[in-house]
């Protein structure tokens, strides 16, 4: 079942405090292993059934980043490029830009119309299916405001790993 993206936000205000406890709960988990064999399998369930497009929140919602490579292979006329959709972040970090805005300036329709060589943040995006799972817990909570995979993922998993929320139950 997908999960409407306006009503999201409302659900993971919901769970932020059982999600924190379930980082917990994760965090005595010895089996990193387990934990991440385990989310790779629901974040491909998941994602099959679920139409990004349809949603498209974290087009709507989050800033990506761009390194120099992938504003050069993006823009035609790179300082309009960067002065109508980028600014600065760190000098020094390896994706030294984000847009400007959000929506994404590249949303068009629910889609992104660079789709083929937008930046790595996107391509990865939301994240879910990287190793280590366990150690990015924030990042991921963070993600269950904006993204039906993560938000489901993180239900699904709770019941498997025997999670079962004390304070919920008083």
């Amino acid at each position: 079942m997908a999960i409407d993206p306006i009503h999201l936000r409302v659900l993971a205000e919901k769970k932020e405090d059982e999600n924190c406890r379930f980082r917990q709960f994760l965090k005595m988990r010895s089996d990193e292993d387990e934990v991440d064999r385990r989310v790779l399998e629901l974040a491909r369930r998941v994602t099959e059934r679920t139409d990004c497009t349809a949603c498209a929140n974290c087009c709507k919602t989050v800033r990506p980043s761009f390194s120099e490579e992938e504003i050069d292979r993006l823009a035609i006329e790179r300082q309009q490029f960067v002065d109508n959709y980028l600014e600065r972040t760190d000098p020094d970090d390896d994706n030294p830009w984000h847009t400007r805005s959000t929506p994404c300036p590249f949303l068009k329709d629910n889609r992104c119309s660079v789709y083929e060589d937008r930046p790595g943040d996107c391509r990865g995006y939301p994240y879910v299916d990287q190793p280590e799972f366990t150690s990015r817990l924030w990042g991921m909570i963070e993600r269950t405001f904006t993204c039906p995979i993560v938000y489901e993922v993180m239900e699904e998993l709770k019941p498997q790993l025997g999670f079962r929320d004390r304070k919920r139950r008083r």
